[in-house]
């Protein structure tokens, strides 16, 4: 009988250790996706615009915007047609310089906004995004 008992509790020991085990690996990798997740976004939000404050990167983003067929959707000045404005505060999406260059780069899935970043280099993406940023800087000292 006391052999029976000591069976009993080593098997539940090690049914409980495999369960511990089980959930040891399951609370790591949640915790590693989380961390890789944040990670990501970071990484996302370090980039950063080296044409940022150029009048002539803007001036080129704005030929490659029209160049590209942006317009068909977003207007000829990034003001919206189809497509929402570019220009104004009211966006879905925290306008960040990365945001902006991430959607013309890799489009934005369950809406029409298709990917660029195939047509485009990252620098011309990142003029694109000058532009939009000095609309959005001009209509500000136009509302003062």
């Amino acid at each position: 009988m006391q052999e029976a008992a000591t069976v009993r509790r080593l098997s539940f020991g090690r049914e409980s250790d495999m369960r511990n085990s089980v959930a040891w690996f399951h609370h790591a990798g949640a915790l590693a996706l989380t961390l890789l997740l944040l990670g990501a976004a970071r990484a996302e939000e370090e980039l950063k615009n080296p044409f940022a404050g150029d009048a002539a990167a803007a001036a080129e983003g704005k030929r490659l915007f029209l160049k590209t067929g942006c317009y068909a959707c977003h207007g000829h000045e990034a003001e919206g047609a189809v497509g929402p404005d570019l220009t104004d505060d009211e966006w879905i999406y925290k306008p960040t310089d990365s945001m902006i260059f991430n959607t013309i780069a890799k489009g934005r899935p369950g809406t029409v906004m298709a990917p660029f970043g195939d047509q485009l280099t990252p620098d011309e993406i990142w003029k694109i995004v000058e532009f939009l940023r000095d609309k959005n800087r001009q209509r500000h000292l136009e509302q003062r």
